[in-house]
């Protein structure tokens, strides 16, 4: 990061100075509209979705206890209340056990994704500097303001997905 705002600060008064072209690119977005990456995330969508509905009837089970014990908790036995309560606490662990095995699963397709795509963003993006004639090229995410017509992040998205 330091090393990118030293280039900056260095090339900036060139560019300033020069007639040097430049573009803005969203990386994760160029990435998004990648058919490759739409079709990866679909698929691991799929394969969540079975552990998805197990958490959202685990967080209905929880639920209905909850109201089970606040309605009843008058008329039932001290047991009955430990037994319910013991119940929740074990479908609450077994929730937060599930969400961080999907956080993990998530988080690990997303890195694969980056690093496989990475290459081809690489790419891609020389193509369309090529292209638009460009001298640099700067991370939309370090950029506080810019034209509209300077963002490249669409003509990368449509180059990755012509690119095999």
């Amino acid at each position: 990061m330091k090393k990118t705002l030293l280039a900056l600060t260095l090339l900036l008064p060139s560019l300033v100075m020069g007639d040097a072209s430049i573009g803005v690119l969203d990386p994760i977005a160029a990435l998004q509209l990648s058919n490759n990456v739409k079709a990866k995330m679909s698929s691991l969508e799929s394969e969540l979705s079975a552990d998805e509905q197990k958490l959202k009837s685990l967080q209905k089970d929880v639920q209905k206890l909850q109201q089970k014990l606040q309605k009843e908790a008058m008329t039932m036995s001290a047991d009955q209340q430990d037994t319910l309560q013991t119940q929740g606490q074990q479908k609450m662990i077994e929730i937060q056990s599930l969400q961080r095995k999907l956080q993990k699963r998530a988080n690990e397709a997303q890195r694969d994704i980056l690093e496989e795509m990475q290459p081809k963003l690489k790419t891609a993006l020389a193509a369309v500097a090529k292209r638009e004639k460009l001298d640099v090229v700067l991370n939309a995410q370090a950029v506080m303001y810019t034209k509209p017509d300077l963002d490249i992040t669409e003509a990368v998205g449509k180059q990755l997905n012509s690119m095999k």
